[in-house]
């Protein structure tokens, strides 16, 4: 039996950041019965970015002051209600250091009486701040204990592989460009979070196509260089923002940042005001349905009574053991039914009945209780997790045609965000436009170098604009044959992790094992078998982006990692010999070529 252990996390973001509580946590319990003390475990982390914690999505140059998160304050902790209670406990700090991440929630507040609000949206680089923070005091805490803990900032894992003394993988120094080897390592975990693959004949090769709205310093100067010719003519530019969810939110506000919002005396937003240097953007926003995410408050008291699990398993008994998209729905249309009494059901979060944007976001902010009850029942329906239990072909029906719907009305948006909408629509800075469900290209590249938009206008006619440019902010590719990594192309490759397929139709995302959990697939021998070293969760894996999109599903996977980790500790082979390379934090020499 080994006498040590050793652990691996690769992505340092929420996710890993959460593994990594939740692992020390356990080490450290004095309640714990192990076979191996803290002193034999070293823990190694690998982060591409500067800093531990906020990862991509709240790292401080990949955000603005107006990005806020996209769930209430009370579910974004890695345990229970810990982003509130640090808030709370760091009150003196934050309004000395960063006031504006304060005031950005609760304008014109005393910042001496702020309270942090269970309920409220805060910028996502207020949440950067608690990740980097709650990391540090992780790795102090295991360290304390006698955990070693290496820390590989500004690395990138690049290759992966198991060998009889556990698994190795494969770093590159970005700084340096040098690579060396990680050895014997007992468990990894893949955080690595979203991607944003380049697709071939998108608008991009012609210059006229932005990747991503981040980080918003980079969209920025891409959108500046392509627009710089129009507005030396005097011109007004434009910009298409495709995609209406968070991040085209995000997109839209970045792109009018030059400009200045203005606020009632009791902190709502009033107006806009363009900046007077430059002739303003006229920005257009567009997605398949026209509409923005629904403004919400708290989850309303509704129980689902008619989609239920017994309803659901009387469904697959009669289906041998798979659930029909269309029996599920008609169940989910008798809640929306029961709960609204009667005044919508499906149909109407399939096909909102406002006409534009604008109508609904207005009917949204002047009365949310329906809308309340009809977010509330999707969201819960959505965490019931039924797509995994579809059939093939209706997962793929789901996919194509019924996610966008579910997405749209389940992930919330905050008031204030509502209202700086609608004030730059008052500023004439902002449009939106319907691109509708049919199959064709919405987007095309003319002759003189502009880009046309086909789109459904209010009357339904398939009607055109033209823009200078493209933001693409729609939503993410799951097709692991377009993952970007290395790390994850090599892992594929050496059938480390396998796609995930059945019946003939591959959803997007890692394979997990059959039995539960977050241990994924490997190849062996020609067959899949559950990896005795690899684990995932997050968006990388099968089904994650149709059944989770909240902060507590990171938490209770970390959780499992974290249980499923260190109830196997000291049954691993044993790990290499290592030593400190210079110039890391407590790093890890492997200059032998890769095999």
């Amino acid at each position: 039996m080994a006498d040590t252990v050793k652990y691996c996390i690769v992505g340092t973001g929420f996710a890993g950041t959460c593994a990594l509580w939740h692992l020390v946590r356990r080490m450290t319990d004095p309640h714990r019965l192990s076979l191996l003390p803290p002193s034999a475990v070293t823990v190694v982390t690998v982060e591409q970015g500067p800093v531990n914690g906020p990862g991509y999505p709240y790292a401080q140059g990949n955000v603005q002051l107006a990005h806020r998160c996209n769930n209430e304050a009370s579910t974004m902790g890695i345990h229970g209600n810990d982003f509130v209670d640090w808030m709370a406990a760091n009150k003196p700090w934050l309004i000395k250091e960063c006031p504006e991440l304060v005031l950005e929630t609760h304008p014109g507040i005393e910042l001496d009486e702020w309270q942090p609000d269970d309920r409220e949206f805060y910028p996502r680089a207020l949440f950067g701040i608690y990740l980097r923070q709650r990391f540090r005091e992780t790795v102090a805490k295991a360290r304390a204990h006698g955990i070693e803990v290496r820390s590989y900032l500004r690395h990138e894992a690049r290759d992966g592989l198991t060998k009889p003394d556990g698994f190795s993988v494969l770093l590159r120094d970005l700084e340096t460009d040098r690579e060396f080897t990680v050895d014997g390592l007992d468990q990894v975990l893949l955080s690595t979070g979203h991607w944003q693959p380049g697709k071939a004949g998108t608008p991009s090769e012609h210059g006229v196509h932005v990747a991503s709205p981040y980080p918003p310093a980079v969209m920025r100067a891409a959108v500046a260089r392509r627009i710089r010719s129009r507005r030396a003519q005097d011109e007004r530019p434009r910009v298409f923002v495709q995609g209406m969810g968070p991040s085209g939110i995000d997109a839209i506000l970045t792109l009018c940042d030059e400009g200045e919002f203005t606020y009632s005396r009791d902190g709502h937003v009033a107006g806009y005001r363009p900046t007077a240097h430059a002739e303003p953007l006229s920005v257009v926003a567009g997605s398949r349905s026209g509409f923005f995410p629904p403004v919400r408050g708290p989850l309303a008291p509704y129980e689902l009574h008619h989609l239920t699990e017994n309803n659901l398993d009387a469904i697959r008994r009669e289906h041998r053991g798979h659930l029909k998209i269309e029996r599920v729905l008609e169940l989910l249309d008798k809640d929306l039914r029961r709960a609204t009494e009667g005044t919508l059901g499906w149909e109407d979060v399939r096909s909102p009945r406002w006409r534009t944007a604008r109508e609904k976001l207005t009917s949204d902010l002047k009365d949310s209780s329906t809308g309340n009850l009809v977010h509330t029942v999707v969201l819960k329906a959505r965490r019931m997790r039924f797509y995994s239990r579809l059939e093939p072909a209706d997962k793929e029906v789901y996919d194509r045609l019924l996610d966008t719907h579910f997405i749209r009305t389940a992930v919330p948006m905050p008031a204030a965000v509502a209202e700086k909408l609608l004030a730059l629509m008052d500023a004439g800075m902002l449009t939106t436009v319907r691109l509708g469900y049919d199959d064709a290209q919405h987007t095309q590249v003319e002759e003189d170098g502009t880009l046309r938009v086909t789109y459904r206008s209010e009357s339904g006619e398939t009607a055109t604009l033209r823009a200078d440019c493209m933001v693409r902010a729609s939503a993410q590719d799951f097709a692991m044959e377009r993952h970007p990594s290395p790390f994850i192309q090599n892992l594929l490759r050496r059938g480390e992790i396998v796609p995930h397929e059945e019946g003939g139709y591959a959803p997007g995302g890692i394979a997990l094992a059959t039995r539960g959990g977050y241990r994924v697939m490997k190849r062996a021998g020609g067959v899949r078998v559950p990896s005795p070293h690899l684990s995932a969760y997050g968006v990388p894996v099968r089904f994650w982006q149709n059944e989770h999109n909240y902060a507590g599903a990171f938490v209770a996977a970390a959780q499992w990692v974290a249980d499923d980790w260190t109830g196997t500790a000291g049954a691993a082979g044993s790990p290499s010999a290592a030593v400190d390379e210079p110039g890391l934090v407590s790093s890890e020499q492997g200059d032998k070529p890769w095999r």
